[in-house]
């Protein structure tokens, strides 16, 4: 099996070809950087090829030959559109590491029907919050009764602290995520504060926490395989407001990835909430979100490429995957899940 890594080189990027390495599958490390590619090539003894973003044709080349394409970008907002369009074109899956609810809206609708009719299978938004958050809600709402609210929350030891990257793709979308993004409501996708699910009481605590709307990927995703009436993304309002400080300047003095001694560990928590008041609740917890999330986008490309009933076109997670299968698959490298019993909270 051959797997290209569109940004093999970044932080995250280094997770994916070690992970790739681990499994015995063959990389293609693809990006711009020839000197920085030609380096990881030789260390890694990958293949490596030479595409820009804007060289539609080169990446195609690129693509072409492979099972499946990791695209691992800063700011898919501003670059995602490039990998996806040539991987399709290549006749090949694909798969992203975005957190950004803008990106998964235009890969829905813009390539959605390209990738249909190329037989190939897109699922974007693999990451530590957004693919469990996703496959999460479908089981636990399957555990009440008639259609849920999803809430949405992640947590992580670190405070905040990540990589450059990271901070680059919150600049480029900073309005959208000071706002709050997307949620789902009556059916549609709605802007504004919410009227309720103002307050979360995080796995360990016992207090519950003030939180604000925050636009999660998932909000997209749930309503499509999950009877929903309502589904946000919620984060601590003290984490929320140091996103919103965040300015070009300060994203030049912040190391490419986070400091050795950073506490990365982190809890994704899911609740199903039915109309009677019964919550279900799920959680993932993790070792490194950028570990882990390059875990799961090399779980889902390899699994991408061997099902071959997998439908083809721009899927959620849990449309492309078996929730649970998929949730145990993970666990070996420290990363846990459960659902708890119902309460009435």
């Amino acid at each position: 099996m051959k797997i290209a890594v569109y940004g093999a080189t970044g932080h995250t990027g280094g997770h994916l070809t070690a992970e790739l390495l681990r499994r015995g599958t063959d990389p293609a490390l693809v990006g711009r950087d020839s000197d920085r590619l030609r380096s990881l090539a030789r260390d890694t003894r990958s293949e490596m090829r030479i595409a820009t973003l804007d060289d539609h044709e080169a990446l195609v080349a690129a693509f072409t030959g492979v099972d499946a394409v990791i695209s691992s970008l800063p700011a898919y907002v501003e670059h995602g559109a490039s990998v996806l369009a040539a991987a399709i074109a290549a006749g090949t899956h694909y798969v992203d590491l975005s957190g950004e609810q803008l990106w998964l809206k235009r890969a829905f609708d813009d390539f959605g029907p390209a990738a249909r009719e190329a037989g190939v299978a897109a699922v974007p938004g693999i990451t530590d919050s957004n693919l469990p958050g996703d496959l999460l809600a479908n089981l636990a709402a399957r555990r009440i009764d008639g259609p849920a609210d999803i809430v949405i929350s992640h947590r992580t030891r670190s405070g905040g602290e990540g990589s450059r990257g990271s901070a680059r793709t919150l600049l480029a979308s900073l309005d959208w995520f000071r706002s709050g993004g997307w949620h789902y409501q009556d059916e549609r996708l709605r802007r504004g504060p919410l009227d309720r699910h103002t307050t979360m009481l995080f796995p360990g605590d016992t207090e519950e926490t003030a939180v604000t709307k925050f636009p999660q990927p998932p909000v997209l995703t749930i309503p499509r395989h999950t009877p929903v009436r309502f589904v946000s993304g919620v984060l601590d309002v003290n984490i929320h407001a140091a996103v919103g400080a965040m300015t070009p300047d300060l994203v030049d003095t912040l190391p490419e990835a986070p400091s050795a001694t950073a506490d990365m560990r982190y809890d994704l928590v899911v609740d199903a909430v039915g109309s009677d008041g019964v919550t279900v609740r799920a959680v993932l917890s993790g070792v490194d979100s950028y570990r882990d999330s390059a875990l799961m986008a090399v779980t889902a490309a390899t699994a991408l490429v061997e099902n071959a009933t997998v439908n083809s076109g721009v899927l959620a997670a849990a449309e492309a995957f078996t929730p649970r299968a998929f949730l145990d698959a993970l666990v070996p490298h420290g990363i846990t899940w459960r659902i708890e019993e119902p309460v009435r909270r």
